[in-house]
């Protein structure tokens, strides 16, 4: 590392960083458990991967168990980045000194996850330590929101079951409960997923979100087609493919069209597939396709103009295609290294392409997609080592920007630009 490279980390590591998506759960936060973090999905389908089998992780398992097995299985993976986010999490956390987790040594571990973990504020001194000021969440739409703690954390009205599980009668009868809208029409579909976007907005969200198959194509909505799939849904009658698209892509408008009422961005997570593997562990059945294109999304960035959509994609033949959406675009803001990106040698490529080649008022750096607070430090700590790199070789050792000038960069893309996008 050269003494620029070092200063601008140490620079970096300083900003207070916005995490604009994760699936923390608000009710309980932080690890309570060693197996709270060896539960993350990283690990246990990597473990799987490397032949432990799935049901070896079956939540009907003690935790000890599962921790015992999990452990055995850590030195096939402790060449990945993922081992070291566990490690690092262990020492900067936990006081963790051993260089590895073994199987003889994890019961320490446990004991000072399971010590530290019993304050219900704890999740406040991670996040102080981490240097994260605000973290998204992902929450459902009928989740009460009303114990979020908005010191710290930021609500997200996640769309996918509203989108693509509208024909359910149980997602129905969720929203009717919610909103108190029978859905008996489109019109009533507006109607409720708009009621949703105001519950959220002053609950303090601040976007929406989904996932999409890479196929999904958001064209302009054809509300009889909807109306018709609709009708055939409440009769209880099972949908066509097209029946089905046309009734998602109408929901799916209806979210962007509250998105611009209520002044929100709405973040788009595209390109993954669902269940391709069935046998494998719980989270770690979806993978990606590089079968599509974001031309298919051209029409619903001319048609809400006003609307900021933050776009993360998992292919990185997608990624370079998001950076021309970008270049055009005003309103295509590309967001983080998602799932299958989540690397350095990807992020690295991602990251040098969009510096040179988009607007930097227009990056969100990185987002930790955590499902416990503790694994907010080691992701960022990547990320910010992977931009540290960068902007040192690329930029201020060719003489492209000042230490300074690629300082102000950093601060942007972790902190400034998701704060003005997201207006947090």
């Amino acid at each position: 590392m050269s003494d620029v490279e070092t200063r601008l980390l140490d620079e970096i590591l300083a900003i207070r960083a916005i995490d604009c998506h994760s699936h923390v759960p608000p009710q309980s936060p932080h690890a309570q458990t060693l197996a709270d973090l060896l539960g993350y999905h990283y690990y246990t389908e990597l473990a799987h991967s490397a032949g432990m089998p799935a049901e070896a992780v079956d939540p009907q398992r003690s935790d000890g168990d599962r921790i015992a097995e999990l452990v055995s299985r850590l030195d096939t993976i402790s060449n990945t980045v993922q081992y070291s986010w566990l490690m690092e999490a262990a020492r900067e956390l936990f006081a963790f000194r051993a260089e590895r987790l073994t199987p003889s040594n994890w019961p320490e571990l446990a004991q000072s996850v399971a010590e530290a973990g019993r304050p219900r504020d704890r999740y406040l001194a991670v996040l102080a330590k981490s240097n994260l000021e605000k973290v998204f969440l992902t929450n459902r739409f009928d989740e009460d929101l009303s114990a979020v703690d908005r010191t710290v954390f930021v609500p997200c009205l996640r769309t996918d079951d509203l989108v693509f599980q509208l024909a359910d009668a149980e997602v129905r009868h969720r929203l009717a409960a919610k909103t108190g809208t029978q859905v008996g029409s489109t019109g009533d579909l507006q109607s409720a997923v708009a009621w949703l976007m105001r519950y959220f907005v002053q609950a303090g969200a601040g976007s929406a979100a989904i996932s999409l198959p890479p196929d999904f194509s958001p064209a302009g909505p054809d509300e009889k087609a909807a109306e018709k799939a609709l009708a055939k849904a409440l009769r209880g009658k099972a949908l066509s493919e097209n029946e089905s698209q046309a009734l998602a892509v109408f929901a799916f408008d209806a979210v962007a069209n509250a998105c611009r009422q209520f002044k929100k961005p709405f973040q788009l997570m595209i390109g993954v597939v669902r269940n391709v593997y069935p046998a494998g562990v719980a989270n770690g059945r979806d993978l990606l396709s590089k079968r599509g294109s974001l031309v298919d999304y051209a029409d619903l960035f001319r048609r809400y103009p006003d609307v900021d959509f933050t776009v993360s994609v998992l292919s990185m033949t997608w990624a370079h295609e998001l950076a021309t959406f970008a270049w055009i675009f005003p309103n295509v803001k590309p967001s983080g290294h998602w799932w299958y990106t989540n690397i350095p040698a990807h992020i690295e490529y991602d990251l040098r392409a969009r510096l040179e080649a988009l607007p930097k008022v227009k990056l969100i750096g990185y987002y930790s997609d955590m499902y416990k607070v503790e694994f907010g430090l080691p992701k960022f700590n990547m990320y910010r080592r992977v931009l540290a790199r960068v902007l040192a070789r690329e930029f201020v050792e060719t003489h492209r920007l000042s230490e300074r000038q690629a300082v102000e960069v950093a601060t942007l893309l972790l902190r400034d630009n998701p704060k003005r996008i997201f207006g947090v």
